[in-house]
């Protein structure tokens, strides 16, 4: 069909023939770029509609509404509905107001924007009124229209509403006796109106009347070859166009159009077309009448301008003709008044279910906006510095410069700093891996694999750990183990309670050559050499790239290089573990997005820069030793943050001391170099405060925000990294450890004998840390027996402590332990194992690599000056008994 020659639109040649063209769409963008102007201006559109899909859509595909929930979130509000009524208002507001020219040019008949109730209220009367009266309230434009579902309590809240004066669009009508009784309630509102003198001049309403779904129901029940198929959507509306004639015209309406009062309006809803078979624009061209609105979706809507025929459709043969088809459909066997009853019903149900997901978006939203809040703080003698340091960081343009990947914010050379910044942006890459990750994990499960084991060390094993603990496993998936040790208990005790032939092997290493990761490699190939139950997650490149190769890996997942491994927990080396735990990888990735998006702002009002100048001055003066205080649910974050903080800062001398696990003390138990960091709010606080210490609050709204956090503390370690003048992006003590490891491997002689324990505890001072290293099995009571000393040890020194177990740690605080400030006092912890392993390939077993470790980290200590004493766990507990 060809364009019509006329000098005007489409839209405007219709609205010449008495039917309005209405958007059925609706966005802030669409607002503020201007073009809902330029349609109106063109004549395209004179109203729009709006509903839940509309809102959905509009908040998932753009950042429009950002600052819209995150006020919300600021002003307490935490129900998603009350925050969708708050930008859904003003949205509309807005349309209303673009569209008041319209309404007033028209005389009130046009220039309408609708905005509905929400589901769950459909079948209460009074509950519908009572929120359309305070809909049309909030909004406050005389050119609104609430919509209300047809169902016999939407009938009564109509007649209602008209009665007062609020314009109503009632909504989901597929039956024509169900558009009578909207004409009916409409009728009798507008006598009950008028029986108390009031105006019916500016009252308007719609009967939204769908069509398309009609068509799609009917034909499903009708043979492939019937004449029928693509016709009954329009003669049902035609039908229901002859009952609006009927309705208004004759003495009862004469006596209220004498009064003013104006038609309500069939309006032709669900115009665009399902079926491709069909002509694009079906819904339009057969439905064109004087007295009708048609609300199209932008698709439609062009559609129409490029090549409607615009022609009255709805006369006396159309309606003869509508009639023919319906009582032809009747004698086919097919009900159509059964039809349109199970519409509506599915209708009202995908409104509740677009609702709800609108609802659902808006309340992640909602929890990632007060996540990202920037925190709040009593800080005492640090606050007049972090403001400084705020105002500082800002003139020196430090946020923008960290995500143009600057480098000279850290240091004049490039070196592993512009090659390892792809954490800022991973999160968003990660997304397009999400759906294949989902499907390698529901494939392992397919498969009869019950349990998968990280065999990784350090930035390789420290997320996955965080996801099992802080999420569990998902109905379904496979239970996650990590073993990040070269303990020959911990291995045994760990293959003991597994059974092999079911257990998925993820094999961990940005290098690929991480000694302890390879020996795992190696151990458990020889008993499973299946290659289809090893998983490999590395850098490109890497000699594990080519060993899962060779072995016939049953994925490599390929890492981009430019991630450090502590700032790889949004990439795959946290998210293929986190995917085969069941973790929600979209709401989890989605949480680090709104955490780097809000880190892009001002620095006072940037979560990650506000807490990282914080992490960095309060180090600067003295106090270094960062104290975590988390709630229940996310106590394993501070193994990883830990990593982060003291990896990243530890060095040059300096550094900051990440303290996690520590039991709440009273104020008297700690020093004046103490910097309390808490998520979400905690008993011991208040009286830290009133004590002086300085005391910092992250926002804390459930598990879910575990993706926020990650990326918060990589951005606040990179900007506290920045206040101290630190490289955070390399490790240079790391691999001093790992040369003194494989050196002892190598026969070097290395000497076990250290000063008595008594000696080095003797050498304790303020503003120093006891950090108790511990080469033994990493298990509940062990764990338990070195919680208890640590604890009488501050509590006796009054010096912050820490607990860590090799060689897992040589990978996180081991690079503090030798390259940041001289003020730990190392008590090193060893025992025998009671059996051993061998490492297949190799001239040494686990056991003779776990003692070499203990060695060469010993050795490493040493060389650097540090208090260190060496001794077993049963003397560890005799101290201080």
């Amino acid at each position: 069909m060809t364009a019509p020659a006329s000098s005007s639109s489409a839209t405007q040649q219709l609205l010449r023939l008495g039917q309005s063209t209405w958007l059925d769409y609706i966005s802030r963008g669409l607002i503020s770029s201007g073009e809902l102007a330029r349609m109106i201006a063109d004549g395209d559109v004179v109203g729009m509609t709006s509903n839940p899909t509309i809102f959905d859509k509009a908040l998932a595909s753009s950042k429009d509404y950002d600052a819209s929930i995150r006020d919300s979130a600021l002003r307490g509000v935490r129900d998603p509905y009350a925050a969708f009524v708050d930008f859904a208002a003003d949205d509309i507001r807005l349309a209303c107001d673009a569209l008041t020219a319209t309404y007033e040019s028209m005389g009130g008949q046009d220039g309408f924007v609708s905005l509905e109730v929400p589901p769950g209220i459909e079948h209460d009367r009074d509950a519908t009124i009572a929120e359309a009266r305070r809909l049309a309230e909030l909004v406050g434009r005389p050119n609104l229209m609430i919509k209300v579902p047809g169902t016999p309590a939407g009938v009564e809240a109509l007649e209602v509403l008209i009665a007062e004066g609020v314009n109503v669009n009632v909504t989901l009508l597929f039956a024509v006796g169900a558009y009578e009784a909207v004409a009916e309630g409409y009728l009798r509102g507008l006598e009950a109106r008028l029986a108390r003198g009031l105006d019916l001049t500016r009252v308007a309403s719609v009967a939204s009347f769908f069509v398309s779904r009609v068509d799609t129901a009917v034909d499903a029940l009708l043979p492939a070859d019937s004449p029928l198929r693509g016709t009954i959507a329009v003669a049902n509306a035609r039908r229901a166009y002859g009952r609006f004639q009927h309705a208004f015209s004759g003495p009862r309406w004469e006596r209220l159009a004498a009064a003013g009062a104006r038609v309500q309006r069939p309006l032709w809803a669900s115009t665009g077309t399902k079926n491709p078979a069909y002509s694009d624009i079906l819904y339009v061209e057969d439905l064109v009448a004087p007295f009708t609105v048609n609300t199209m979706p932008e698709a439609t809507l062009r559609a129409v301008q490029d090549h409607l025929d615009v022609r009255v459709t709805i006369d006396d043969a159309a309606l003869a003709d509508a009639e023919a088809k319906l009582n032809a459909l009747g004698a086919a066997g097919i009900d159509l008044d059964a039809v349109t009853a199970r519409l509506l019903v599915e209708g009202l149900a995908a409104f509740q279910k677009d609702f709800d997901r609108l609802l659902s978006r808006v309340g992640d939203q909602l929890e990632c906006a007060r996540v990202t809040a920037p925190g709040t703080a009593t800080l005492g003698t640090l606050a007049v510095g972090h403001t400084l340091r705020l105002d500082a960081l800002d003139r020196d343009n430090a946020v923008a410069r960290i995500w143009a990947k600057d480098h000279t914010v850290w240091k004049p050379d490039p070196t592993e700093i512009t090659d390892r910044l792809g954490w800022l942006h991973v999160a968003e890459a990660m997304l397009a891996e999400v759906e294949g990750l989902r499907a390698f994990a529901a494939e392992a499960a397919a498969d009869g694999f019950t349990d998968a084991v990280v065999l990784g060390m350090g930035g390789s094993s420290l997320a996955p750990e965080v996801f099992r603990e802080t999420f569990g496993v998902a109905p379904g998936c496979l239970d996650l183990h990590v073993l990040d040790s070269t303990d020959p208990g911990q291995i045994i005790a760990l293959e003991e309670r597994l059974d092999l032939s079911r257990t998925l092997f993820v094999v961990s290493s940005k290098s690929g050559g991480t000694i302890e990761t390879r020996s795992q490699f190696d151990y458990f190939f020889a008993k499973c050499p299946d290659g289809r139950q090893y998983a490999i997650v590395t850098d490109p490149g890497s000699a594990l790239e080519a060993l899962g190769r060779e072995r016939g890996a049953r994925r490599i997942f390929l890492n981009p290089s430019d991630i450090g491994g502590r700032y790889s927990a949004l990439s795959l080396f946290g998210l293929v573990p986190a995917a085969l735990l069941g973790v929600d990888l979209d709401r989890l990735l989605g949480g680090a997005l709104a955490m780097a998006s809000a880190c892009t702002g001002p620095v006072a009002e940037n979560p990650g820069a506000w807490l990282g100048a914080l992490m960095g001055d309060a180090a600067l003066m003295g106090r270094d030793k960062l104290t975590l205080v988390l709630p229940p649910g996310l106590q394993s974050l501070g193994y990883w943050i830990e990593q982060l903080v003291a990896e990243s800062t530890g060095k040059e001398g300096k550094g900051i001391v990440l303290i996690e696990g520590e039991d709440a003390g009273a104020p008297g138990d700690y020093g004046n170099d103490r910097l309390f960091v808490a998520v979400g709010d905690h008993v011991a606080l208040a009286a830290l405060e009133a004590a002086g210490q300085p005391v910092a609050r992250l926002p804390y709204e459930g598990p879910w925000q575990l993706g926020a956090e990650f990326f918060r503390w990589e951005f606040a370690t990179a900007v506290a990294s920045a206040v101290m003048g630190i490289q955070p992006f390399d490790q240079p003590n790391v691999q001093e450890a790992k040369d003194a490891t494989n050196a002892v491997l190598a026969g070097q002689q290395a000497s076990d004998v250290t000063p008595s324990v008594a000696d080095v505890l003797a050498r304790v001072r303020a503003m120093d840390y006891i950090a108790i290293l511990a080469y033994l099995p990493r298990d509940p009571e062990t764990i338990a027996r070195l919680q208890a000393v640590r604890m009488r040890l501050r509590d006796r020194y009054r010096v912050a402590t820490t607990v860590g177990f090799g060689p897992r740690f040589l990978h996180s605080t081991g690079q503090l332990h030798k390259g940041g400030p001289n003020q730990g006092v190392f008590l090193q912890v060893t025992g025998t194992p009671e059996a051993d392993l061998p490492i297949p390939g190799r001239p040494y077993t686990f056991a003779t690599l776990e003692a070499a470790q203990a060695l060469g980290d010993l050795a490493s200590l040493r060389a650097h000056g540090r208090r260190v004493a060496r001794l077993t766990l049963e003397e560890l507990e005799a101290l201080g008994t």
